[in-house]
């Protein structure tokens, strides 16, 4: 009777340790039930105001590509539209500043003289509160007659840029680190060659306090078709070399598209081209250099 007495008590309080556990933090879909998208419909690169209130997120349709944008009020989000931001067929890589809230985003929109073509450039814009601004092309050296396809900035300043340039690696598309000089243009500051693998390193993304940046790469070792690897900011002001996560960011499936939340705490990632959400400590948590 008394073992009888002890193992119910057991199961109970089993399940009331169950019933009081915290949700899991690992990998959570956005848009929970959403149906799968196929490889030519892929949403990716979500990004967050500083004051959480906005996100806005790459979908791709065919052979075109659009940012939409969430709201929130209270603890609602709004229903996806589409933004109308100048662009041709594409519009990708939002990413909002950490040094002052605007948005920096890659489109394929006419540029002035002497650019031109229908090649990816980043263009910035300004949130006022109720409304979008004017969008215009960045000043300086980071756009040219290649794709440059995102530019994350942190609260510093730090901007760090992809482009296919040649600089970048002499294959694919890799990441740069550029600064504004004193009249307020962007100046290339480093080619980070030394990260940049032959294969396409893409979709970057520089933490506020400019320690730490996530991008998604095709390189090796590896655990899916693509993962997502981070580097650190060292005390020499260089960065170290790329580390793979692993699970739970990283799968089997292609992981891509990493973004943050306006407080740095999550990290949006993109599973299979089904935007995702995980814990920033789960991500870090197996890394030799937090």
């Amino acid at each position: 009777m008394k073992a009888l007495f002890l193992a119910s008590a057991a199961v109970a309080l089993c399940l009331l340790t169950a019933c009081s556990k915290p949700e899991p933090s690992g990998p959570r879909e956005i848009f929970p039930g959403k149906e799968a998208p196929d490889h030519r419909n892929h949403a990716y690169s979500m990004t967050e105001s500083l004051d959480g209130n906005i996100r806005i997120y790459t979908q791709e349709a065919d052979d075109e590509a659009w940012l939409y944008e969430m709201h929130r009020t209270g603890k609602t989000w709004s229903e996806p539209q589409r933004m109308t931001l100048p662009a041709r067929k594409r519009m990708k890589g939002a990413s909002f500043s950490r040094e002052d809230g605007s948005l920096y985003f890659a489109t394929d929109a006419e540029m002035p003289p002497p650019f031109g073509g229908r090649d990816l450039n980043i263009w910035r814009v300004e949130w006022d509160g109720s409304a979008w601004g004017e969008a215009k092309p960045i000043e300086g050296e980071i756009n040219t007659g290649a794709n440059e396809t995102i530019a994350s900035v942190a609260a510093d300043g730090t901007m760090i840029f992809v482009s296919n340039r040649p600089e970048m690696d002499g294959f694919g598309y890799g990441l740069g680190e550029a600064h504004r000089d004193e009249s307020g243009a962007w100046k290339i500051t480093a080619f980070l060659t030394e990260m940049n693998d032959l294969r396409t390193d893409d979709h970057a993304v520089i933490t506020a306090d400019g320690s730490r940046l996530f991008f998604y790469s095709h390189r090796t070792p590896k655990v899916g078709s693509t993962d997502i690897w981070t580097s650190k900011r060292l005390a020499d002001g260089s960065w170290s070399a790329p580390e793979n996560p692993g699970e739970p960011l990283n799968t089997p499936d292609s992981e891509f598209g990493p973004g943050l939340s306006g407080d740095d705490q999550t990290l949006f990632f993109s599973r299979g081209g089904v935007l995702m959400e995980i814990g920033m400590d789960e991500v870090l948590k197996g890394l030799p250099q937090q």
